[in-house]
């Protein structure tokens, strides 16, 4: 994992990762909300925990999508 999941904002990663952005939105159903509207200030934890939604899921998503990404 390329981040630390209980440190990094929602705006930490999509600013570094581009990749993290259609994560997010996959999301936006299950929050019930657009993530990137709301919680860009969040880390991932507050996020998880404000939403509902499911931590280890999450980060796993985005380790996925970060380490698709061509350097």
């Amino acid at each position: 994992m390329s981040f630390d999941p209980a440190t990094t904002t929602v705006l930490d990663l999509v600013a570094a990762h581009p990749a993290a952005e259609a994560v997010f939105r996959r999301y936006d159903a299950k929050a019930g909300c657009c993530i990137l509207c709301e919680a860009l200030f969040e880390t991932l934890p507050a996020l998880c925990a404000r939403y509902g939604l499911d931590a280890e899921a999450l980060a796993h998503d985005l380790s996925r999508a970060i380490d698709t990404e061509t350097p």
